[in-house]
């Protein structure tokens, strides 16, 4: 068991632990009520039982031979009462506590009028008359209190005389028979509750602890296995996912790690294939200015033409190494936040002239119209040379993929307030759709690419330069009609984003 579901599992217990003895201290303030509540329970059973044995006395003895209509005295029924009320308790102790006493309409007990193992001559019972001054009708226990005058008050319930019980007691304006019994002491209650607690705690620590082991175990395991797999990460295993399982919050956290693992498999695919192209374009050059070389050197090209021929061959492909290798610190510096973009406020109109002489004479040589509009006044927020660097890069692309007598067009137009979206369009032959996802990346060239001229780097250059200055580059293309690049841009009159910064 891991360090984390051993003190999940000591979490879940302490928290158990601290409501079972909040529960226990709730019930042990409740215990008095309920404690009461058992005493009237068996006052109003023993309440009936007494009540019913009254009336039979009576009953018996007014139809006893050579006695009719005879009633026995009132000390003698009370006695009678008592001694069938000890002969028939099963708890014997509980019994001999058991009072019973007559009652006038004020609640007094009569003179004599008491059965008890205390002295209850003067004491009376509260709560027995309602505010009417009268009796409540019926035959059913009424909850009452009865104060003695040495002891303390005991808990009873009445229930109101019948006629012939009341003939007991002539002139004493009795009126109930009250049983009383003291209140049962908290060793009681407790004696009666605690097997049923105890039974009852132990089901509920038991099914607590299961429950803690289960729940400590969904939230260790799926940890466990993200860490697992974060070790055959580390050791090379990219393609390691986890399942998606736990709580929300480690579901997410699996649903990350496996997109990081994603990731970083595509960062280490495109680093390969990074390594694996700079090497395919390296190599090229660098024959060819070897062999030129070398057949200088040996001799092999010693006519005077030829010489020429192979030190510009050798000129061209190291200019072509040089600009390769410039392009690519261009873009580590870019993407590394190195190069500083400056946040001047560019008319449109004088980036897309000067991008226009720039293009003039390539236009009329390939013969391919050149368009640029901007709206009158419309100003953008960055740095001029690298934008215009950004602008050469895709212009170069649309006039080298669009034929003689085809158009290429660039446009601005107010994509949301503070941003501006530039276009450039061409009459192309378009680059087919499973391309389009790949223009940006480093080296890639479509296999519509014409004449293959360039590295592939130009347009991941733009996309870095783009979005350094908080803006988004993206390309639509339908074969056979062309393709534009779009790219936004903030406004002169909005704040550069945080990304501008760089």
């Amino acid at each position: 068991m891991g360090a984390l579901q051993v003190r999940l599992f000591l979490t879940y217990l302490i928290i158990i632990g601290v409501t079972l003895g909040l529960a226990a201290l709730s019930l042990f303030l409740l215990l008095g009520g309920y404690r009461d509540d058992i005493s009237y329970s068996s006052l109003e059973d023993i309440g009936v039982l007494i009540d019913a044995q009254a009336n039979t006395q009576v009953q018996e003895a007014g139809t006893a031979p050579g006695t009719p209509g005879a009633f026995p005295e009132g000390a003698e029924l009370l006695l009678a009462l008592r001694s069938i009320l000890e002969r028939g308790g099963s708890d014997s102790d509980l019994a001999r506590q058991t009072s019973i006493a007559i009652v006038d309409a004020g609640g007094r007990v009569i003179p004599g009028g008491w059965a008890s193992a205390v002295n209850l001559e003067g004491a009376s019972a509260a709560g027995l008359v309602p505010e009417t001054g009268e009796l409540p009708a019926g035959r059913s226990p009424l909850r009452c209190r009865l104060a003695t005058p040495t002891g303390p008050d005991l808990l009873c319930v009445s229930m109101p005389l019948s006629d012939a019980v009341k003939a007991a007691f002539p002139n004493s304006g009795a009126s109930a028979l009250v049983v009383a019994q003291p209140a049962a002491s908290l060793r009681e209650v407790l004696g009666d509750l605690m097997p049923r607690m105890l039974f009852s705690g132990l089901i509920g620590v038991a099914a607590a602890l299961v429950l803690g082991f289960l729940l400590s175990q969904s939230v260790a395991a799926p940890l466990r296995n993200i860490a697992r797999a974060a070790r055959s990460v580390a050791r090379g295993n990219y393609r390691q996912r986890v399942p998606a399982t736990g709580p929300r919050e480690v579901r997410d956290l699996a649903a990350n790690f496996n997109r990081m693992t994603e990731e970083v498999q595509r960062s280490q695919q495109t680093l390969r294939d990074f390594l694996a192209n700079i090497s395919h374009e390296l190599k090229t050059p660098l024959t060819s200015i070897r062999g030129f070389s070398e057949a200088v050197l040996d001799g092999t090209i010693d006519d005077e033409p030829g010489i020429h021929r192979s030190a510009k061959i050798i000129s061209d492909e190291s200019s072509r190494l040089l600009r390769l290798v410039q392009e690519l610190l261009d873009l580590s510096r870019i993407e590394s936040g190195q190069v500083s973009m400056r946040q001047d406020a560019i008319l449109l109109d004088e980036l897309f002239a000067h991008v226009s002489e720039v293009f003039a004479l390539r236009s009329d040589e390939s013969d391919v119209r050149l368009e640029l509009a901007a709206p009158p006044g419309a100003r953008i927020r960055g740095d001029f040379d690298r934008l215009e660097q950004v602008l050469n890069n895709l212009l170069d692309n649309a006039f080298r993929h669009t034929p003689r007598g085809g158009t290429v067009r660039v446009a601005s137009r107010e994509l949301t307030p503070g941003t501006l979206q530039i276009s450039v369009a061409d009459t192309g032959a378009g680059i087919p759709g499973p391309d389009l996802p790949h223009l940006f990346e480093r080296f890639y060239r479509a296999a519509t690419s014409g004449n293959g001229k360039g590295h592939g780097l130009g347009l991941a250059i733009s996309r870095e330069i783009v979005r350094a200055h908080g803006g988004d580059i993206w390309a639509t293309s339908e074969e056979g009609r062309g393709t534009t690049f779009v790219f936004t841009l903030p406004s002169a009159g909005r704040k550069e984003r945080s990304a501008a910064a760089r």
